[in-house]
């Protein structure tokens, strides 16, 4: 599932199955080093070092759908299953560098056998790892050639406010609205911006969005999050429209 490789050359240094405490909780400070598992670099001497390096996310068919690029790592140990066919767990230090998103190596997983069939998978998690599924879902849709831009072509889009725990689920909901399951519209209001802005020269008009419940959404986002969301959609031209509670 992740491939190593030196980053100008693109030469494989290793493959492991699963990369354990690289992506963290950062409530928990830095990590002093992430096993790799199911290493296929058997090491002749330890520790052994290597620059430049991008760890790369691959798909069950070996695809590439994400990357990171993290510098030098050193493989400072191994630990060796039964027999000589045995699994090698490896010990990498990336010297504390660690991502964020502590439910992202899950995601990947689950992504790692296609993109979901249908939207609102991320519903299911709970509310803490929608911030994950948003950076996967950003990793894999640049990674894949996209751009930041709106790819649905209707004018009219719906959001579930009740359904919103957070801001991150509603880019989560929104990008899955306008450009369809695991769709990606931005992480940030920069990004959001940067979407909208790129679409301009493809549509004629920007989109209305319904946005039902606007009322539960605002008790659950922070409100200066949610309020540089909404002044970015209208500085674009999105009409937003918020039904009363029950009509919709």
């Amino acid at each position: 599932m992740y491939r190593l490789v030196e980053d100008e050359t693109q030469q494989e240094i290793l493959t492991a199955v699963d990369l354990c405490g690289f992506f963290a909780d950062p409530s928990a400070g830095e990590s002093g080093s992430v096993i790799a598992i199911g290493a296929s670099l058997r090491p002749e001497k330890l520790p052994i070092s290597f620059e430049d390096v991008e760890f790369q996310v691959r798909d069950v068919q070996g695809k590439e759908i994400g990357s990171y690029y993290v510098g030098r790592i050193d493989v400072i140990g191994a630990r060796y299953g039964e027999g000589s066919q045995g699994r090698i767990d490896l010990t990498i230090s990336l010297g504390g560098y660690t991502l964020p998103y502590p439910y992202a190596g899950e995601i990947w997983r689950t992504w790692s056998h296609g993109p979901p069939a249908n939207s609102g998978v991320w519903k299911s998690l709970p509310a803490e790892a929608h911030e994950s599924w948003l950076h996967v879902v950003q990793q894999v849709w640049f990674t894949s050639g996209r751009r930041a831009m709106v790819y649905g072509d209707a004018t009219h889009y719906e959001i579930a406010g009740a359904e919103l725990a957070n801001i991150h689920s509603f880019y989560c909901a929104l990008g899955e609205a306008v450009n369809g399951s695991g769709g990606y519209l931005g992480s940030t209001p920069s990004g959001l911006a940067d979407c909208l802005s790129n679409s301009r020269g493809k549509r004629p008009r920007a989109f209305h969005l319904t946005w039902h419940d606007i009322d539960v959404s605002r008790r659950n986002i922070d409100r200066d999050e949610l309020n540089w969301a909404l002044e970015v959609m209208r500085d674009y031209g999105v009409d937003i429209e918020y039904p009363p509670a029950g009509l919709g």
